[in-house]
């Protein structure tokens, strides 16, 4: 028997999972999860991750597997709360806040019963016990603030917070130390808010254990205790990050058994000739309250970056290209045409410039199918000639051949894209402009919050798009996707082009590739 330091404080043991008899989730997956760990659990859309998550936590029961808590069998929890009451609870990836409850309010949500005297809720004690809950934590709020106002750094703090302080209210044992899942924690933010985050995060290992689901690799490798690699519902790796020498790559090769392409390993130093001919440039252009005096020429087949910290302007400027915001001056001249001020975005897409962000909500109409989400933006292709309606049938080659081309995983054209996993429904979006092949395309954090395999895919896909003449400008939060695709960085502070390099000058700053 394992010495009781080294007795996992939770165990899972051949776990497996099937869906309507037919889909195999989870196939004998195991986990354990130490005292004062973070254990990271990475693979692509699909792979099993959230099903193996949720039934931790008692959403899911399992078909098959068994449970140990210190090295002693127990049943799979019923549901969350009772979950809760051994131990574990989970943060998922999308805001779980309710924006206009106070702190102290959102932290004791479910529990006010044990505040309440002679039919009043005690809130000066809510209060001060969430005061001290705060400090407990570092987490640098008042108690009486907004969950809306906080930043969403802090908001996830708060989160994790709660997460904790309801496995000790359901235990009834502040002793016990809880085991946090938290569902891709850092997708929403920037990062500077990661690693405001993760330097918060990181002290609370002292008092409780987290399993850590997350696409971003460089962020599993760096605060991970040890790994564990699920691939189309199996456990494909397990590695100790203090043990192993671990690479970037070894991990992309476990999680997508492939090898990563060759501009995602190394990135070429020689870059391809960008074309002399300019495509747009802007002379002076400002907003007032959000950027100042941005100028700078884009050449057919280049792709330039605009990188700086959130709220440096870099956004709006993007936007504004767009058409989704105006200019207050300055000048844009689009393929040797002036465009005014307040033009919206149609009009900016009949001049050749698209728009792509990884927001699939907005990017894509979700209870329509993939293939009317493709041919919305190339309507004149699937058009018959004589009478003005939609030929069917090609609108189903054209969706066919997107989905060939960026292996998006559908069992038919038709299906409706709310069904699809994070990384299919990016890969619709992307490929509507494949088809339409604009002449501008402007990328808003295309990858966000997707796996590695479905990301490299993109990239692919865009990269023989700008080999193909497509000019691009970038906006993201991962340092790593502006040395993959950009030729050109401009640095963004305070709304001001600070200085401008080329992507092997970037990368060497950033430490990238």
């Amino acid at each position: 028997m394992m010495s009781e330091p080294e007795t996992p404080l939770l165990e899972a043991r051949g776990i497996s999972k099937t869906f309507n008899g037919v889909v195999r989730a989870l196939d004998g997956v195991n986990l354990a999860v130490r005292r004062g760990e973070i254990v990271g659990v990475v693979g692509e859309n699909g792979a099993g991750k959230s099903t193996l998550m949720k039934i931790l936590v008692g959403v899911y029961p399992p078909d098959e597997g068994t449970l140990f808590y210190l090295g002693k069998r127990i049943p799979f929890p019923r549901n969350p709360k009772e979950a809760a009451r051994r131990g574990v609870s989970i943060v998922y990836q999308e805001r779980g806040i309710i924006p206009h409850l106070r702190v102290y309010q959102y932290l004791f949500l479910g529990h006010e019963a044990r505040y309440t005297k002679l039919l009043r809720l005690q809130t000066k004690e809510m209060k001060k016990q969430a005061e001290e809950v705060l400090k407990e934590f570092h987490i640098e709020c008042d108690a009486g603030c907004l969950m809306g106002d906080l930043s969403l750094s802090l908001q996830k703090m708060v989160e994790i917070a709660r997460a904790i302080l309801t496995v000790r209210l359901e235990v009834g044992n502040n002793d016990v130390t809880p085991i946090i899942i938290l569902d891709e924690p850092t997708a929403p933010l920037t990062v500077e808010e990661r690693e405001k985050l993760f330097q918060d995060l990181l002290p609370m290992k002292s008092g409780a254990s987290f399993i850590f689901v997350s696409h971003i690799i460089p962020e599993v490798m760096r605060f991970a205790d040890r790994v564990y690699v699920l691939r189309e519902g199996r456990l494909v790796g397990h590695y100790d990050l203090s043990q192993e020498r671990v690479t970037e790559e070894d991990l992309f090769r476990a999680i997508v058994g492939r090898e990563s392409s060759e501009y995602l390993r190394k990135p070429t130093l020689e870059r391809e000739v960008v074309s002399d001919e300019i495509i747009l440039s802007a002379v002076g252009l400002t907003r007032n309250g959000c950027y100042y005096d941005v100028s700078f020429d884009l050449h057919k087949g280049e792709c330039i970056g605009l990188f700086g910290p959130a709220g440096s302007g870099k956004s709006e400027i993007l936007r504004t290209l767009g058409g989704l915001l105006s200019f207050d001056r300055g000048s844009l001249t689009i393929k040797k045409q002036i465009a005014k001020p307040n033009e919206m975005p149609p009009i900016r897409l009949c001049r050749g410039i698209g728009y792509f962000s990884g927001e699939t909500g907005k990017e894509l109409f979700l209870n329509w199918p993939v293939a009317k989400n493709i041919s919305i933006v190339n309507l004149e292709k699937v058009l018959r000639r004589i009478l003005p309606v939609i030929h069917f049938g090609a609108e189903r080659r054209m969706a066919e051949r997107v989905a060939q081309k960026l292996r998006i995983r559908v069992p038919h054209v038709h299906v409706d894209c709310y069904s699809l996993s994070g990384g299919n429904k990016q890969k619709v979006s992307v490929g509507r402009w494949l088809e339409r092949n604009p002449e501008i395309l402007l990328l808003e954090d295309p990858t966000v919050g997707i796996d590695v395999g479905a990301r490299e895919d993109i990239y692919e896909a865009l990269l023989t798009m700008k080999r193909a003449g497509l000019a691009m400008i970038l906006v993201s939060d991962d340092p790593k996707e502006y040395s993959i695709l950009c030729d050109r960085v401009m640095f963004i502070r305070d709304g001001r082009v600070q200085e401008t390099m080329n992507a092997e000058e970037f990368r060497k700053i950033m430490g990238v590739g």
